[in-house]
């Protein structure tokens, strides 16, 4: 290991070098420009702005390790909690097998828990045991395929596209599924719309038709009442997150309803989603479940923190909260 390594968060210009190695693992499907531009409108939301960095682990001018840093709240058995999330983490191909991620990772999480962060986040696409050897604990997430049969007669909701103007009143919505977590992300305003803007971006940045995101809302006294977003590309239809002031989620199931009669070649719309415990909207029928492996969420404990595993009630997070 190099005796004068620094961990920099990175400017624009690092930046491209990084993505220059990256891009043929992350770029979804979208050209070198493109991945670019997705990256960059990103940091550029208005949670992206203060909370989403890229950090480099440097030798002199050479690159040997990065990844993106997420600044969180979380919900932890009811307390505001700091908690940073990691993603992306990357070694050149040429340099790995030195132990540069993991040094990228110590100094890092050691930076996060002297300012007073209580847990760092991360989603595994590589399984858990490398993680596990850093001290992280896998959280096991049921993924279900789920059905929606086209109403009888006509919808049961009025239903129009969702805007930035709900945001606030969809994070009202969100709040609640989080009051008795043992673990939720604090979901903002600004948080919602970056994950929303997220998977939009990468809808209109990509091939024409290959993917689309949907954000539909109902309301009551001019005022969102439950919401729905999903995207369809290639995995399918995906509901990535909802939420209903009514706990029996009757209004999401409605507003499913309605877009399944826009296809009336299909009488059925199914998709697979994340859903907390608890939420089953009467209209919709689950057909599978399995657990979720290729986005595995895990969890370190900073600062003397419990681990999550220890603490009583569900862990709550939808799939626009996966980096």
């Amino acid at each position: 290991m190099p005796a004068d390594l620094h961990l920099i968060d990175a400017d624009q210009a690092l930046i491209d070098r990084v993505m220059d190695d990256t891009f043929v693992i992350w770029s979804e499907g979208l050209d070198r420009e493109a991945y670019r531009r997705w990256d960059v409108a990103q940091r550029s939301t208005p949670w992206g702005r203060a909370n989403l960095s890229r950090v480099v682990l440097c030798d002199g001018d050479r690159v040997l390790a990065s990844a993106k840093r997420y600044r969180f709240v979380a919900r932890v058995a009811g307390e505001p909690v700091p908690v940073v999330g990691v993603g992306a983490v990357f070694t050149p191909t040429a340099l790995r097998g030195h132990g540069h991620a993991r040094e990228l990772m110590d100094r890092l999480l050691a930076d996060e828990e002297a300012s007073g962060c209580g847990y760092a986040l991360l989603f595994s696409e590589i399984g858990a045991s490398y993680y596990l050897r850093l001290g992280f604990e896998a959280l096991a997430r049921t993924q279900q395929t789920i059905v929606v049969p086209a109403p009888d007669g006509a919808p049961a909701v009025l239903v129009r596209s969702g805007e930035a103007t709900d945001l606030a009143t969809i994070a009202e919505i969100s709040a609640l599924y989080a009051e008795d977590a043992s673990f939720a992300l604090e979901r903002s305003a600004d948080l919602i719309g970056y994950g929303i803007a997220r998977r939009r971006l990468l809808a209109g940045l990509g091939l024409a038709g290959m993917r689309q995101a949907e954000f539909f809302v109902t309301e009551e006294g001019h005022r969102a009442v439950a919401y729905v977003f999903l995207t369809r590309g290639p995995n399918g239809t995906v509901l990535e997150e909802c939420g209903d002031r009514d706990p029996t989620g009757a209004r999401v199931g409605a507003i499913l309803q309605v877009l399944a009669a826009r296809e009336p070649a299909e009488p059925v719309m199914r998709m697979e989603t994340w859903l907390p415990d608890a939420f089953r909207p009467p209209q919709l029928r689950v057909i599978a479940e399995r657990d979720a492996l290729s986005e595995l969420m895990m969890v370190k404990p900073l600062g003397g923190r419990p681990p999550l595993s220890t603490l009583r009630g569900p862990i709550v997070y939808w799939r626009t909260d996966v980096f």
